[in-house]
């Protein structure tokens, strides 16, 4: 059976998750950390003095190059914010740069239209589309994620780009593991390197070259594959995790940029979530998160109530009885178009996902359904 959070909704089978004796999640405790005076608790005053020393240390010789720091981009809410932040705040000379989604949404690109607003440079880079949809299907049907492919090309493209025009600082912006949970020893960590990326960054246990077969060679997918230390060193290039030196608060990002640059969100949340101003750039990503809910039994709702739970903006009882009603759902026409997308069947459709449902936690139905067993809130 099933265990949750006594303060959220996160259960006891997300991936690297961790309840002290009290039964509350590491998430939860990272966010008392974050917002409240207790005991090894946060101070944000000298840990906005480490960002501001690292930026005085990036600025060294900055006239032998044109760029102070690059921001990874997706058009989401949070990196348009970052955007504005670095440019405008810190007065970087800031190059946004965005990995192209497979399933870039018209909404998400009228986002990114906002960068020429913020009055940045922007290198929008594209991998060959024939060999993306190669590696969507192999990532749908190897580990259950077709993002495989956008999570890698979001942690490793901007390295690549910092590496060839010499930009010693790389801003990304939350670090998931402390907004989310995870191993305590990455919960502080502000550094994204190759190590944090194959632990946490989506790749799911696989490597670049797990992916390597007949049809994709590795000179097809070098962009992927993440630069070396020498070149890394050399440039003394460094990837560090915005949300650890400032709170992150994705709700005053979100009003933010609709008021100062006009970014959009959807008109409705995509099937299986909660919010509308999350995830406008990817049109499937109901289908992901459903293989997630029926792997370990929880979708993005959850994901999206928890932090709304944390930040004091619902309850842990209503946030319940919406996840019990939309987590894990997924649109039949997202279904389609994926399937058309990959060229193939409903019918392997099914059969791929079946493949991942963790059978202690589902049942199938009467109907034909995958159905939560009982779980004990």
């Amino acid at each position: 059976m099933i265990k949750y959070c006594k303060s959220c909704l996160f259960p006891n089978t997300k991936p690297d998750i961790f309840f002290d004796n009290k039964d509350i999640c590491d998430a939860c405790i990272s966010a008392e950390r974050k917002h409240k005076n207790i005991e090894n608790n946060l101070d944000w005053n000298e840990r906005e003095k480490e960002f501001e020393k690292i930026i005085e240390e990036k600025l060294i010789n900055k006239h032998e190059r044109e760029y102070d720091c690059i921001v990874p981009v997706s058009g989401g809410k949070d990196s348009t914010w970052q955007t504005h932040v670095m440019k405008k705040k810190h007065g970087l000379r800031t190059l946004a740069v965005t990995f192209d989604q497979f399933d870039q949404s018209d909404i998400g690109l009228h986002n990114l239209e906002i960068l020429k607003s913020i009055g940045v440079d922007h290198i929008h880079f594209s991998l060959n589309p024939n060999i993306v949809k190669k590696l969507v299907f192999k990532g749908f049907d190897t580990i259950g994620d077709p993002y495989w492919v956008n999570h890698v090309g979001m942690f490793t493209v901007p390295i690549h780009i910092a590496v060839k025009f010499k930009i010693p600082l790389i801003v990304y912006g939350e670090n998931p593991i402390f907004e989310y949970g995870g191993p305590k020893h990455s919960r502080d960590n502000m550094i994204m390197n190759k190590r944090w990326r194959q632990e946490f960054g989506g790749m799911r246990g696989y490597r670049e070259e797990d992916m390597l077969d007949e049809e994709i060679s590795e000179n097809d997918i070098k962009m992927l594959f993440y630069p070396s230390d020498k070149d890394i060193e050399k440039n003394n290039i460094q990837a560090v995790f915005y949300g650890y030196y400032f709170k992150w608060r994705p709700s005053k990002h979100t009003k933010f940029v609709k008021e100062q640059y006009g970014w959009k969100s959807l008109k409705k949340a995509p099937s299986g979530s909660y919010m509308k101003e999350e995830n406008c750039d990817m049109e499937f990503i109901d289908i992901r998160e459903s293989i997630k809910y029926l792997k370990y039994g929880y979708g993005r709702a959850t994901d999206q109530l928890n932090i709304e739970i944390r930040d004091k903006l619902i309850s842990r009882k209503e946030a319940l009885k919406i996840v019990k009603k939309i987590d894990g759902k997924v649109s039949k026409k997202n279904i389609k178009k994926f399937c058309e997308y990959l060229n193939i069947s409903f019918n392997e459709y099914n059969n791929i996902i079946s493949n991942f449902v963790n059978k202690e936690l589902f049942y199938l139905s009467n109907k034909g359904n995958w159905k939560l067993k009982k779980a004990r809130y």
